[in-house]
Order: structure tokens, then sequence, then C-alpha cells
């Protein structure tokens, strides 16, 4: 069975988003702030719309993700269920999110929701240009061991939120 050469691109970006995905994924669950900030482009747009949080641009994203170390260590990001929509150098995706946090008593479900993106092909590499991320209706980390544990987290998202 033949494949036209525009199905068989589409299927090739399809699969460089979601390592580009997955990458988000591993440096900020184990690399470097510097590494996280690469899959953004460089006036790149990180939201979560639940704390009304917005970091734009590399240097930003570089801090927040510094605070999100400091402050969360063990935190834990499984993407799945992907879909994405190829434009040229210009594609968008969802994606849920199921996030874990590894504290010394458990592991915690931390996070249940999904994010909306925005890609942009840079002549190199597909890179994020904005994520939004959604919660699920639910008090998951509002009370008990992630609450305490999470409370220096939203003292640091203070800076990046906005009205």
């Amino acid at each position: 069975m033949s494949r036209r050469t525009e199905y068989l691109e589409a299927a090739a970006d399809r699969v460089m988003i979601q390592d580009m995905l997955a990458r988000y994924a591993w440096e900020i669950d184990h690399g470097t702030p510097e590494g996280f900030a690469a899959v953004f482009s460089e006036d790149g747009i990180f939201e979560v719309v639940a704390l009304k949080l917005r970091v734009e641009g590399s240097q930003d994203i570089i801090a927040f993700a510094k605070d999100l170390q400091r402050t969360m260590p063990n935190l834990h990001h499984v993407m799945s269920n992907f879909v994405i929509n190829i434009s040229g150098d210009r594609a968008s995706g969802r994606c849920e999110l199921n996030e874990f946090m590894a504290l010394p008593d458990a592991i915690y479900p931390n996070v249940q929701g999904w994010y909306e993106d925005e890609y942009v092909f840079d002549g190199e590499r597909w890179r994020i240009q904005h994520r939004r991320n959604f919660f699920a209706p639910s008090a998951a980390g509002a009370v008990g061991p992630l609450a305490e544990y999470s409370a220096a987290f939203m003292e640091a998202c203070a800076k990046y939120q906005h009205a």
C-alpha cells in the first residue's frame, strides 16, 4: 500500500512533536531548566489557566523551571492520548496530563488534566510556542500532604501570576 509524501511527512512531524513533548517531561522532572526551556520557542509561553500563571520567554521559563525543581522535587509528568494537527510549519495539539508526586511516605497523584498546545517548526526542530495547562475539576492537591508540600511552589508562583 503506498502513502503520499504529505502523509508520511505529517506522520514524521507527529513523531517528532511527541519526542519533543517527552523531552519536555524528562527535562522538567530530571533535567535542567535550560533543557526545559529549549523545548519552547524563544518567545514561548507556558500557562496554568486555573492558577492564572503565565510564563513568557526563555529566561522566565528557565526561572520558572528552577522554582519548580527547587520547590517540588520528585515530580513526575506522564502525558498520553496525543492529538496533533499539522499545518505546514505550525501545528496544534492536545494531550492528557497525569502528574505524580513522590513523597517519603507514598507516591501521590498530584494533577489530572490536559495540555492544549501550539507548536512551531523553527527550521531545525519542533518547539512549543504556547502551552496551556488545564486541571480536571478536583480537589487533588488542595488538602493533606500535597497541599503542605506544594505551599513553597505556590508561593514561588506568585511572580508569574496575572489578573
